[in-house]
């Protein structure tokens, strides 16, 4: 089970030795398949073969990762059209890809589960479920817009198209003694001028994005919820609250980030920048 984990932290590093676009679509689709399986082998029942868990996970998380691809692809013509509908479109092919994802994670039966999250709520929708429905609210995009705020003033449209909380800075954004002209606080963005406005918002959504993939970990805690305590306050956080934790940012820091030319060495900077311009991004 560790080599899973320690797969899964140094994945975006394996497969630099690809192509551009290769490396991408690689990262994807394994990111997809291997947390998926691992979350399939950590729920399966007591009498299943592990192996025959993290199969199924496997190849329903790389459809899932094949989906998140074609998401993020869609993106790039948020640019290159100077239009923010494509981001509407991409968000719901997203929340595709992540709800099969999340479900091999939890070795569900496939296409059982489906999720979709915007602005400060994420809605589920269960097959099996008695209650088909949930609606609840996602903390990390209250806290994101709170930190984005006091920075601009909301771009109500680009907030509509693209799913997540957008604000309008009239300056450049600073942050610990440096100047941008985009900043990401995991569910909420905030941009600088008008004439890279569609870039800046395409980078930004793609960290969005990958802030919203780290969340199949959430899966495999299934097991262990049961254990805590029965109360109100549980039954009320259950009912109300998702917990969209922000694993991503562990994950970002692990893989350093640089100044100048080698900011890009960052897999998921690097991954940003290519799906906001469908171009080759130099990395050193």
């Amino acid at each position: 089970m560790k080599r899973f984990f320690v797969l899964l932290l140094f994945f975006p590093l394996l497969i630099s030795a690809q192509s551009q676009e290769q490396k991408v679509l690689g990262y994807n689709v394994g990111f997809g398949a291997l947390t998926s399986g691992l979350g399939a082998v950590i729920n399966k029942k007591k009498a299943e073969n592990w192996k025959t868990s993290f199969l199924r996970g496997f190849w329903q998380g790389s459809i899932g990762g094949l989906i998140n691809y074609s998401a993020k692809k869609t993106i790039y013509y948020v640019d290159e059209k100077d239009n923010l509908a494509y981001a509407l479109l991409a968000r719901l092919i997203s929340s595709a890809g992540n709800s099969i994802i999340q479900n091999a994670a939890f070795n569900e039966p496939f296409l059982t589960n489906w999720n979709l999250e915007y602005g400060f709520l994420r809605f589920d929708y269960s097959i099996n479920s008695v209650k088909k429905f949930k609606v609840r609210i996602l903390p990390a995009s209250v806290i994101g817009t709170a930190l984005a705020l006091p920075k601009g003033r909301l771009d109500i449209g680009a907030t509509l198209l693209s799913g997540m909380m957008v604000f309008h800075s009239k300056e450049l954004i600073n942050t610990l003694n440096n100047k941008h002209d985009g900043i990401n606080y995991g569910r909420a963005m905030v941009y600088y001028g008008d004439t890279l406005r569609y870039h800046i918002i395409s980078h930004e959504i793609i960290h969005e994005y990958q802030y919203r993939e780290y969340l199949v970990f959430n899966s495999y805690l299934k097991k262990e919820m049961p254990k805590i305590k029965e109360s109100g306050l549980k039954r009320w956080i259950t009912k109300y609250i998702y917990p969209d934790l922000p694993y991503f940012g562990l994950f970002y820091t692990l893989m350093g980030v640089e100044s100048g030319p080698r900011y890009f060495k960052n897999y998921f900077e690097f991954e940003a920048e290519r799906f906001a311009t469908n171009r080759y991004v130099r990395t050193n």
